[in-house]
């Protein structure tokens, strides 16, 4: 079932143009992934499907769809512990606090509920931003470089998580840099290139990947 259908996107910055003319679509169920440079695009795709930000084009969305964002960069204020952090997030939801479900999924992610979620290491506060989304059980994961500044035992953790979350029938989309990871997860992956999605891959080889991105640097 089609989940997402975007077509024509645009997004011009000032006189920068971000995105253009970028057509995709993605079905429930599935692990997306998509790579691009630094500065291609990614992060605001993930802000156009979440509507934070206008854009030309269509974005057609399913209207029962709980959509869970977790951004390569993760906010936090002062004083606030990562318990009232995951309080507020599913609150936000409207869904009910339930201990139980936080204290099992804390056994995996062993963070510190009681401190402030801002004295976080960089790896902590992913783990606590994913873990608010888990809770809310959403459809849709978007996840911005979930993989940056997460340790060795945290990837494992967190790979095994996404293949979990396509068990349950939930789809993600992935961006990053470390295509071994995305080869290893995803259904597919997208290329973004020129503003736009310039290739998808479906059981492509590694190979096949880093060689379309680096003729295209070329």
């Amino acid at each position: 079932m089609e989940l997402i259908y975007i077509k024509e996107l645009s997004k011009v910055y000032g006189k920068t143009r971000v995105l253009d003319n970028l057509s995709v679509s993605y079905e429930s169920g599935k692990i997306y992934g998509l790579v691009g440079e630094n500065g291609a695009g990614k992060t605001t795709l993930f802000n156009c499907i979440m509507g934070v930000t206008d854009y030309d084009g269509e974005i057609r969305k399913s209207t029962k769809m709980a959509v869970g964002y977790m951004p390569a960069e993760s906010f936090f204020y002062s004083l606030i512990t990562g318990k009232e952090y995951l309080e507020f997030c599913i609150k936000a939801k409207g869904k009910k606090m339930d201990a139980e479900a936080i204290d099992s999924l804390n056994k995996v992610f062993q963070l510190p509920l009681e401190r402030f979620a801002s004295d976080y290491s960089t790896g902590m506060k992913k783990k606590l931003a994913l873990m608010s989304l888990l809770l809310q059980d959403n459809d849709l994961y978007i996840l911005d470089e979930p993989f940056n500044g997460v340790d060795l035992y945290g990837c494992i953790q967190l790979k095994r998580i996404i293949r979990e979350l396509k068990g349950k029938g939930k789809t993600v989309i992935i961006s990053s840099h470390l295509i071994n990871t995305l080869h290893e997860l995803c259904d597919e992956i997208d290329f973004l290139d020129g503003h736009t999605i310039r290739k998808r891959y479906i059981q492509a080889s590694i190979d096949e990947i880093e060689q379309d991105i680096l003729n295209r640097k070329h």
